[in-house]
């Protein structure tokens, strides 16, 4: 095994070829031979080296890595050489320039190639692939989508590497709260991490897909902001006119220039209106708390060198918290709602809830915790009204329910984000497999809110009440499974906080049934 290497200076560009030549390759349980990557990238180094030693071993955990080596202030350099010392540098993809749709899409069709002419180490790696992803929640949650909608089976199960601000997946999940000096202080530790993907147990996480509707037509509409920067309020015709250069009578019922990446026109051509589609993994919320977080993006891609890192990040997401109102002034998200209606399946009737006046933002969470391991939900209250306790479940991101939660003003949801107490937590709104909700402006002029979705942020205009077109509607529901993989060993720089999450996790959630499938040959 290799000695301590030393420090990996964040200067460097990235690993090198030397890197594949090393006495005693720590790479080998986690090779995929280059013969399976063609296609996949310009500039694929070789493993002649490597594969010398391979020829006769079936490597037990083949791995696959994407790092964006931006994020994670100035670790991420450090760690994409790291990855490839320790994975392998061919098996290392740098977002966004290599999307994870495109090259897994690519080395499973290498693969079905190979398994078609009988060969049983392609068999044999396609079976025990794993998937990593260092980032936070939106690139976690762009590889998880990836892998679903280009329809690779098996589909290989991934482990997040925290490289974002939030990381709230990585936390339920076991992977720590925020990238860690020690991964960058020497190889070992780096390989420890990379020991425990492979180890880490398997298990389907729900995925839910979302749709947004408008009675407008996308043509004769302006479908981009000429300025960053929407109203804060209602949207005023006269102030938006002055800020984005088009008046918001005018504006496209979608800005699609600010939807997430997740999220795509469909049905392009329609005269009786125009439609978004997207899915998610983690959480989709509407107001205040998806305004905060759309300015704070303003803030880091304006003026990168002032979010630099992850302690100035948080600072500034709070201050753009409070420069939202919400600590004084803000108005009830009810007034952009028209309609909010659940279900908990196909066969169960529609219920409407009336969201309380109190109620400033509302996020629909498949995960336990929010925003780098929140309770939002009160997992350790147990002192909810008996009528509360007959009709709720214990929340588990398996068992096909997202859980809606209202916050309030800046200080109660500050006294939730900060954990103060057991007892103090969001507004517990429902629970359901299926979520509708109708949006317009109840003062009767157009106006906007604000939308995240896993991570990104955007402003979603928003008719005006009794408009001809009728009102937004987004309709959320249960949409299939992801495969992940949960940690619950103590590797280097992974917190008690995120161990404890993620052991509820793996307690909660039901086992794969089979999740050593190399046995069983694939078709296609």
């Amino acid at each position: 095994m290799p000695g301590d290497l030393g420090q990996v200076s964040s200067h460097q560009s990235g690993p090198t070829a030397q890197d594949l030549h090393l006495d005693n390759d720590l790479r080998e349980p986690y090779h995929v031979p280059v013969k399976y990557l063609e296609g996949t990238r310009d500039d694929l180094p070789e493993d002649s080296h490597l594969a010398q030693h391979q020829i006769k071993m079936l490597p037990p955990h083949p791995t696959i890595v994407f790092i964006n080596p931006k994020s994670g202030g100035q670790m991420g350099k450090s760690l994409l050489k790291l990855f490839g010392q320790v994975v392998g540098v061919p098996q290392v993809y740098q977002l966004p320039k290599q999307k994870p749709d495109k090259v897994l899409k690519k080395i499973w069709e290498n693969l079905n190639a190979a398994i078609k002419q009988g060969d049983e180490k392609a068999h044999h790696i396609q079976n025990n692939m794993r998937v990593v992803a260092a980032g936070g929640d939106g690139t976690f949650s762009w590889l998880l989508q990836a892998i679903g909608e280009i329809g690779i089976l098996p589909k290989p199960p991934a482990a997040v590497i925290p490289l974002g601000t939030g990381n709230g997946m990585s936390v339920n999940l076991g992977w720590g709260h925020k990238a860690s000096k020690l991964w960058v202080k020497d190889q070992k530790s780096m390989s420890d991490m990379i020991h425990g993907v492979a180890n880490a147990a398997v298990r389907d996480m729900d995925l839910w897909s979302i749709s947004m509707h408008s009675g407008l037509p996308d043509k004769h509409h302006h479908n981009s902001l000429q300025s960053p920067h929407p109203p804060q309020e209602d949207g005023h015709d006269e102030g938006f006119k002055r800020q984005h250069g088009v008046p918001l009578q005018n504006q496209a019922p979608f800005i699609d220039d600010e939807l997430p990446s997740a999220v795509h026109a469909q049905d392009a051509g329609n005269k009786q209106g125009s439609k978004r589609v997207g899915k998610f993994t983690y959480y989709f919320t509407v107001g205040l708390d998806a305004e905060a977080a759309y300015r704070f993006n303003e803030v880091r891609n304006n003026k990168p060198k002032l979010a630099k890192y992850r302690w100035q990040n948080i600072g500034w997401y709070f201050y753009e918290a409070m420069a939202t109102g919400w600590f004084l002034g803000a108005k009830p998200l009810r007034k952009k709602i028209a309609k909010l209606r659940v279900r908990r399946g196909d066969d169960q009737a529609w219920e409407e809830i009336i969201v309380p006046s109190s109620v400033r933002a509302i996020v629909m969470i498949n995960l336990q915790t929010y925003m780098g391991g929140r309770d939002l939900w009160g997992l350790h209250d147990h002192h909810m009204p008996e009528e509360q306790v007959k009709n709720l479940k214990k929340p588990i991101f398996d068992d096909g329910l997202l859980e809606i939660v209202g916050l309030k003003g800046g200080f109660h949801t500050g006294a939730v984000l900060t954990g103060v107490s057991d007892h103090i937590h969001g507004e517990r709104i429902a629970q359901a497999s299926e979520v509708e909700v109708y949006f317009e402006m109840q003062n009767g002029r157009k106006g906007l809110t604000h939308m995240r979705l896993d991570g990104e942020p955007w402003a979603q205009p928003i008719p005006a009440k009794g408009a001809p077109e009728g009102p937004l509607k987004v309709h959320v529901k249960l949409s299939g499974s992801s495969r992940v993989l949960i940690n619950t060993h103590n590797l280097p720089g992974i917190n008690a906080k995120a161990l404890q999450l993620s052991k509820r996790e793996e307690q909660n959630s039901t086992p794969e049934q089979d999740q050593n499938r190399d046995d069983t040959p694939t078709t296609h």
